[in-house]
């Protein structure tokens, strides 16, 4: 492993992750805040709707300030159970908004070359930010690496560098407060960003874990059509789709020499198709696609066949479910 990033690997990394998942975390929750339906009050009986709207304001201040991140959620996590659950849906929005939109400059910050090496030389296999902080003498180190964990950031290794990425299991101290839809859309974020779909163009998670995120999306996506997050679960639920029905370059559905399913993936996908068959899922517009996909592909001998290539590029064309 290299300790040493030039310009040319910082973009090979970039577009690595452009290319993946996580890519599509750093880019896609960017959205306003519009359209959130006003609900009942937070559990706290005492709230007033003036009340509220002052430490909103309040939360606003602190978050669109300079390095105001640390401290709008400090903020936040203190008075969030003393606001209308449409102000607390709001502004825990508003922090994920900020945090996406900050993360470019703290990865810029964390890819300076003299900055990789020193986190490189003393990293272990799964740190967090707080183990590395621990092993630093260098005070500008550990303050950098302080305000990322304070700012609502992970630590992960990708192509050899270190990188921060949303932490949403961050958000899980405040799901009680806000909207249902919310809630469930940052489950779904906590396990994108806890085990990573995808890594330089392979998959890291099992075929049966792909169709379980992915019924999760869609049941999200049934359940909240006009949620303020419908685009960002549409955008990874469209990933799923494609990882499903073909794979990534470096693990491809069908092997490259063979032109044969790749086993894992028959045993997965028939393992969930019987699972689901008379569960709640069995409505599922994928599922459907899959076990219609699966008689096709069994048609063809497990072999990608003309036919099962006709069959992809008529119902599960690549140009439909990429993201832009």
């Amino acid at each position: 492993m290299t300790t040493s990033l030039d310009s040319s690997k910082n973009k090979g990394i970039r577009a690595l992750l452009a290319a993946t998942a996580i890519a599509m975390l750093l880019q896609t929750s960017l959205s306003t805040v519009s359209g959130i339906a006003s609900a009942a009050p937070a559990p706290n009986a005492k709230v007033t709707s003036a009340s509220s709207t002052a430490i909103y304001e309040s939360f606003q201040t602190k978050l669109y300030q300079k390095n105001g991140l640390p401290g709008a959620d400090r903020y936040l996590e203190s008075h969030i159970s003393q606001v209308t659950r449409y102000h607390a849906t709001l502004m825990v929005l508003q922090l994920e908004n900020v945090r996406n939109k900050a993360l470019t400059a703290m990865t810029d910050r964390m890819l300076v070359p003299n900055v990789q090496d020193q986190m490189l030389k003393i990293y272990k296999s799964k740190d967090s930010f707080t183990q590395l902080m621990s092993r630093t003498k260098d005070k500008n180190l550990r303050s950098l690496l302080q305000q990322a964990r304070d700012s609502g950031y992970r630590m992960v290794m990708l192509e050899g560098a270190l990188y921060p990425i949303m932490n949403y299991s961050d958000f899980d101290k405040y799901t009680s407060y806000v909207n249902e839809d919310i809630k469930q859309y940052i489950r779904i974020m906590a396990v994108e960003t806890n085990i990573i779909a995808a890594e330089d163009g392979a998959l890291m998670i099992g075929y049966q874990e792909i169709l379980n995120r992915a019924l999760n999306q869609e049941t999200f996506l049934n359940d909240y059509p006009k949620s303020n997050r419908t685009r960002q679960v549409q955008n990874l639920l469209n990933n799923y789709t494609l990882y499903t029905f073909y794979g990534l370059n470096n693990t491809p559905l069908f092997d490259y020499e063979t032109n044969t399913m790749v086993a894992a993936a028959q045993k997965g996908y028939k393992a969930v198709l019987q699972r689901h068959n008379n569960s709640e899922h069995n409505d599922s517009d994928l599922l459907k696609k899959l076990g219609t996909f699966m008689d096709v592909v069994a048609d063809s001998k497990f072999e990608k066949t003309e036919a099962v290539e006709k069959w992809l590029e008529q119902h599960v064309p690549v140009t439909k479910y990429s993201n832009p």
